[in-house]
């Protein structure tokens, strides 16, 4: 039957766990990863809460999905291996379906773990209130706001009202030439491709894929000349982003 075959049938993982035990770990591990960037992905829905429950229901469908594909995807690689014969072939098909079987009857039961180790853990490290106090310090509303601006345009206020994405205390005006904040030096040239409700979009839109990069840390926006041409950046030391806003 050979070595490989044998390894699978038997559920056994490099590590010496089995695949189901490594399974569940894989789903627990990903939700602590992904917790920050779920947390703001709720914070800027401006849902209820039963919608905001779906949001996180949803999330971690997709992670059991995603973990459970991996599984399949690696059994069919040793379908395909030339050294395996048709007779091992159809022992492996015969245990993928019965373990994609066994994964998805205990579905539920590794959602509903999910979910406590999710809201566990936020009320961990010392107490709710430190949590709180990590998410709404000044520049994570700021950020907030911005995400949030991106997500609902057709608020006339919110498009009326950019903060300064530099001093994040001033906001962005804009007269026939330039782009400027009240409050500090930052100041852009207007042009057709370049206006206030485009530097909004882009500006929300920055800091949405940085976040869907998964990174935690805040970025930093700064208006530099590069190659003589000027333009507002984003850079972020964690994640090595370096990109053109406007």
């Amino acid at each position: 039957m050979g070595f490989v075959v044998l390894c699978l049938l038997t559920k056994v993982c490099e590590n010496g766990i089995d695949i189901y035990t490594q399974f569940r770990e894989n789903c627990f591990r990903r939700v602590r990863e992904d917790r920050t960037r779920l947390l703001w992905k709720l914070r800027i829905s401006d849902c209820q809460s039963s919608d905001q429950k779906e949001i996180i229901n949803s999330a971690f469908q997709d992670i059991v999905s995603d973990e459970l594909k991996k599984i399949e995807d690696s059994s069919r690689n040793l379908l395909g291996n030339p050294t395996v014969t048709e007779d091992c072939d159809d022992i492996l098909w015969e245990y993928e379906e019965g373990l994609k079987g066994v994964f998805e009857g205990d579905s539920e039961d590794i959602l509903l773990e999910m979910q406590q180790i999710f809201y566990k853990d936020l009320l961990s490290d010392n107490g709710s209130d430190v949590q709180i106090e990590t998410w709404e310090d000044e520049e994570d509303d700021y950020l907030a706001a911005l995400v949030s601006q991106n997500m609902c345009l057709n608020s006339e206020q919110e498009q009326n009202q950019i903060w300064c994405p530099i001093c994040k205390k001033g906001e962005l005006m804009e007269n026939h030439r330039h782009i400027y904040c009240n409050m500090c030096e930052m100041q852009l040239n207007k042009g057709e491709e370049v206006n206030l409700n485009i530097l909004q979009e882009r500006l929300a839109e920055a800091h949405a894929e940085h976040l869907e990069r998964g990174c935690r840390l805040k970025p930093k926006f700064s208006v530099q000349s590069v190659y003589n041409l000027k333009a507002l950046y984003i850079t972020c030391e964690a994640c090595n982003t370096f990109e053109v806003v406007v």
